[in-house]
């Protein structure tokens, strides 16, 4: 076997690394999901990025097969994207035992005074936990479980007629006929960053004012939050899989959307409604229009994404998990977590 050699990769448009060899390596992987591709990766990096970019690339016979989106900081490694990602994952082949040690050994010996690594949101169905328990053993290291997230999707594919029914369950059409008989209902579903661009101001101060009442304050409250789907909508808009939906009722802004539709799989990221409206439910008008375009679109997923909300519940026909991977040098005290296991 080839032995297999790091490249370390100055930026995320590399030349060394193409945007199609980026996305073949993707397709190769164990976890191909809108938060590993170029554009959200990059667009992250932009906005959160701190510490030391670690892009590495392992490399057989002068072919990348495999790909690290890494960082580190104060001593920890982490994933590109920990932070407002629901999966992430190493990009490419790493099935070869080899392959996966020399990436980890590579970002270890580049991270002066190393603490450890820290993958979060790592898929279940995923083999990278698998392959961490063993590379860890090969690098000298001690490999815990950081304890897991749920992720409820419904199924589209196995029965397209059964995921139409959903969208026309009695809770979801009763408050949109009461909005359609008081005023003029309209729902628009956006692709372009052209054309997304505009909305987010709106987007963003309907969301503050939503969340303003509660415990939980808008994360766009952070200037930085709004740069991000500022920068994703710049970047990403181009490029086919996000989705911006907007929901007027006599021309008043009552509900938006931001998420994508990537590889078949249709991802409810960030709502917002009008909390003048709660008791209209202009969120549950939106979740019915967001299932009927991932029907049409002929998605097989409605990815939830993380979180265990009743919402989801309703609707979800299965739920996986997403897990969170620690390896820390045995002299290095592993922090604590309420469900760290050692593996």
């Amino acid at each position: 076997m080839p032995s297999v050699t790091i490249t370390p990769l100055e930026t995320f448009t590399d030349p060394r690394l193409p945007e199609s060899a980026w996305e073949a390596l993707l397709a190769q992987g164990d976890t191909d999901t809108v938060f590993l591709t170029r554009q959200w990766q990059t667009a992250w990096w932009e906005v959160f990025g701190r510490g030391k970019l670690l892009l590495l690339g392992a490399e057989r016979e002068g072919r990348i097969v495999a790909l690290a989106p890494l960082f580190s900081e104060a001593g920890m490694v982490f994933f590109v994207g920990s932070g407002g990602s629901d999966y992430l994952d190493f990009i490419g082949d790493t099935g070869e035992p080899a392959v996966l040690e020399a990436l980890l050994a590579a970002a270890r010996d580049s991270t002066p005074d190393f603490v450890g690594f820290r993958f979060y949101h790592v898929p279940d169905q995923s083999r990278t936990g698998e392959r961490l328990q063993d590379a860890s053993q090969l690098l000298g290291l001690v490999c815990y479980d950081e304890g897991d997230l749920v992720a409820p999707a419904l199924d589209l594919a196995r029965d397209p007629e059964a995921a139409l029914v959903v969208s026309r369950r009695k809770s979801l059409l009763r408050h949109e006929r009461s909005l359609q008989r008081n005023g003029r209902l309209e729902v628009r579903h956006l692709r372009g960053g052209e054309a997304i661009r505009p909305h987010l101001p709106a987007f963003f101060e309907q969301h503050i004012a939503r969340w303003e009442a509660t415990p939980y304050p808008s994360l766009f409250l952070d200037p930085s939050q709004r740069r991000f789907y500022e920068r994703l909508a710049q970047g990403a808009g181009e490029v086919g899989w996000l989705r911006f939906t907007c929901v007027t009722w006599d021309e008043r802004p009552i509900a938006f959307h931001f998420g994508s539709c990537y590889r078949g799989s249709y991802l409810w990221y960030k709502p917002s409604f009008d909390i003048a409206l709660a008791k209209s439910s202009p969120g549950e008008v939106l979740l019915r229009h967001l299932l009927l375009a991932a029907i049409d679109e002929g998605a097989h997923t409605f990815d939830f994404g993380l979180g265990d909300e009743p919402f989801k519940r309703r609707f979800a026909t299965h739920t996986a998990r997403v897990r969170t991977w620690g390896l820390y040098p045995p002299e290095v005290c592993q922090p604590e977590t309420e469900s760290a296991n050692e593996v």
